[in-house]
């Protein structure tokens, strides 16, 4: 039986393919410097994109010179990569479960808005690990843990903006709105390394960029550029990691 997270994600798969990837996709703009120069170059290696969605990312990487193989549960949102990108192999996996069996060894691996709509996560790490080489990298992209989801307010007096943090280490299940409304699971920073840790990787690289795009006026922009609110990890692997 499919799982709700699964469920919703059919349900919206029209509305986020059509942004996903797209020139309204500000969050992919933002991470698209540190993404590219943590996978490339990428010409002849064997990358898996996972949670991969209508597939535009999978053929940013096959057109880089990619062996590409593209992981999502969404079937409905498979349909649509697999409509607009046929020459590239997409499976249907439920990713909370881990990998599906994989016929060769990977140099990168890319996770790009998909974690954080993972539960349990665990067995998707572990199974990367055992897909990539030894030194292979592996990408992740996110909503900011300690920041993303929380309120913000203006201060009227000084007319600085904060974000009120409340409950950060308590690991939640948040609704969210975002393409029609999908669930969100909060994990702390100390999850998401130690999870990586556990199953042998290092992490290389963090990048917390600001989001100077999107809607509204110039102070709402500013504040955007000042706090956070999405993260990217490059995590190298090391070792087996656990069994």
């Amino acid at each position: 039986m499919k799982n709700a997270d699964l469920e919703d994600w059919d349900r919206i798969a029209a509305t986020y393919a059509s942004v996903a990837g797209s020139p309204l996709d500000h969050i992919s703009k933002m991470f698209r410097t540190p993404l590219w120069e943590s996978l490339a170059p990428v010409g002849g290696l064997n990358v898996l994109d996972l949670g991969c969605g209508s597939g535009w990312l999978a053929a940013e990487l096959q057109q880089a010179g990619a062996h590409v193989v593209g992981i999502d549960g969404a079937a409905n949102l498979l349909a649509l990569a697999r409509a607009t990108h046929p020459e590239i192999a997409f499976l249907e996996h439920d990713l909370s479960l881990g990998l599906p069996e994989l016929e060769c060894e990977f140099d990168r691996a890319v996770a790009h808005m998909v974690v954080m709509d993972i539960e349990p996560l665990a067995p998707l790490v572990r199974d990367v690990r055992r897909a990539l080489r030894h030194g292979g990298r592996f990408a992740l992209t996110m909503p900011h843990p300690c920041f993303f989801n929380f309120a913000s307010a203006i201060d009227q007096e000084t007319s600085e903006w904060s974000r009120r943090i409340t409950r950060y280490l308590e690991p939640e299940v948040w609704r969210i709105d975002s393409y029609g409304g999908h669930n969100h699971y909060h994990r702390t920073l100390t999850s998401y390394f130690d999870i990586l840790r556990a199953h042998g990787f290092s992490v290389s690289r963090l990048f917390e960029p600001g989001q100077a795009e999107g809607s509204g006026d110039a102070a709402s922009r500013a504040f955007r550029r000042s706090i956070p609110v999405f993260l990217f990890i490059e995590a190298v692997a090391v070792d087996d990691g656990a069994a």
